[in-house]
């Protein structure tokens, strides 16, 4: 891990260095790969300020905290890099898990997709009719839709009014 630390309007100090890069190595069992760590500490009136960027393998992960203390302020920052890092790397694990589960869901998400919204049968008689017949049914009626045989070529046809006043008709491929 390659860490900068940078001092901001505060006199540098190897003790808070020495602070900040103890803090950063802890990170390490949560980062593979390349990782640069940026610390800048800073000295604004009466506040401390403290932000860490992070990057491992381009994911950039960052946090800032101000406290009357600076080492306060860093034990802030490193505790919000942490729970960061731990939602980071339990991501990257259930990311990697769903590409070797199996086709069968889980008994979990198998009782979270049959839970569907009440649904509400009817059964209903389809009428064999002309395109122009059914437009003057549906028009006659308080029904948006339709259901109904053609008879000018036998194949089972849907109409339904659009909330604009258009009418669609849907010709499904029994096939």
């Amino acid at each position: 891990m390659q860490i900068s630390v940078t001092f901001r309007q505060i006199e540098p100090s190897e003790a808070l260095k020495n602070y900040v890069t103890d803090r950063l190595n802890k990170f390490k069992r949560y980062l593979d790969g390349p990782v640069e760590a940026h610390v800048v500490l800073g000295l604004e009136k009466f506040r401390h300020l403290a932000d860490v960027t992070i990057d491992s393998n381009g994911h950039i992960i960052k946090g800032k905290e101000e406290n009357t203390d600076m080492y306060a302020a860093i034990d802030l920052v490193m505790d919000k890099i942490d729970i960061q890092l731990k939602k980071f790397r339990d991501k990257m694990r259930s990311a990697k898990g769903d590409h070797r589960r199996s086709a069968v869901p889980a008994p979990a998400e198998a009782e979270a997709t049959r839970a569907l919204p009440a649904i509400r049968r009817k059964q209903v008689e389809v009428p064999a009719l002309q395109l122009d017949d059914a437009v003057e049914l549906i028009q006659s009626g308080n029904d948006h839709l339709l259901v109904f045989t053609n008879v000018a070529n036998g194949n089972l046809n849907i109409l339904y009014r659009r909330p604009d006043g258009n009418y669609v008709l849907v010709e499904p491929d029994l096939g």
